[in-house]
């Protein structure tokens, strides 16, 4: 399964055992794997190592590499394929003389702060419900690659002008508008005249929350309303929302609200206030 956009992010479960024959192989895109379970040998430009949970390999179109399973076999990777575009601004220009070289190496050791990306990006991917949220994970991991590997994304001067509002609020305006629909990075940065990275600073600065927060929050707004005002079965309000899985929905309405939906519409509204009084007590001096 992947999911397409600026960055599409797909599993791979190697079929290979232990001892299995190498053939020289080449890759087709620019992505980054990360290993998240079992152990291989990877040979590529600067010659053979070890990997296993929390390496990160670093694909440069066109680039030729081997893989062995000299120890075991079944290893298990999140791949991130990035649109080139929006990478060049993570990591900027390949070299003059190496077009399309993005990455100057082809494996990065365990980053705790990268693995936590993983981590997060593999509950996503599982939710299924959110390639927005995804695309900001991935794109957010090919930024803390760059830094580890000594190319900082470019960080403009913030600018407070009514331009830059104008901007945020295309965008707001759009995932007002389609926040039941599955809404894409590139296409919120279009609206709002911004290249993807810099668009999602500049939201995350200008609203206290990322496109993906900002979604999510809609969506279960909208679910209140039509808890509140209609008898609709939660399914139905699920899907209409934008909500691609009921489970999802529940879990996701309870994180946000406090509690699962169905409970919400049977809650009379004295008995929420008092519920909501106990659970956020009122600060004493």
């Amino acid at each position: 399964m992947a999911h397409a956009g600026l960055v599409r992010v797909f599993t791979y479960d190697c079929p290979l055992a232990k001892g299995a024959p190498v053939e020289p192989e080449q890759f087709t895109h620019t992505s980054i794997s990360m290993v998240r379970s079992g152990v291989f040998g990877f040979r590529s430009d600067g010659g053979p190592q070890l990997l296993t949970t929390g390496f990160a390999m670093l694909a440069n179109p066109g680039q030729p590499y081997e893989i062995s399973h000299e120890h075991a076999g079944g290893d298990r990777c999140i791949i991130f394929r990035f649109d080139e575009a929006a990478l060049e601004e993570l990591v900027g220009s390949p070299p003059r003389g190496a077009p399309r070289r993005y990455f100057a190496r082809a494996v990065l050791p365990p980053v705790p702060r990268i693995e936590a990306l993983r981590h997060l990006a593999e509950r996503q991917f599982a939710a299924g419900d959110s390639p927005l949220a995804l695309e900001e994970l991935g794109l957010a991991l090919a930024a803390n690659i760059g830094v580890s590997l000594g190319r900082a994304p470019k960080q403009p001067k913030p600018q407070d002008n009514r331009a830059t509002r104008d901007s945020v609020y295309a965008a707001l305006h759009l995932i007002e508008h389609a926040s039941d629909r599955e809404l894409r990075l590139d296409e919120l940065a279009g609206v709002a005249g911004l290249s993807p990275f810099h668009f999602l600073r500049v939201f995350k600065r200008e609203t206290g929350v990322t496109p993906h927060r900002f979604l999510t929050q809609t969506r279960v707004r909208r679910a209140l309303e039509l808890l509140r005002d209609t008898s609709r079965p939660v399914t139905d309000i699920a899907f209409d929302v934008g909500f691609g899985d009921l489970s999802n929905f529940i879990n996701t309405f309870r994180r946000e609200v406090g509690a699962p939906p169905a409970r919400f519409r049977t809650t009379s509204p004295r008995d929420w206030a008092a519920r909501s009084r106990t659970a956020h007590p009122t600060a004493r001096d």
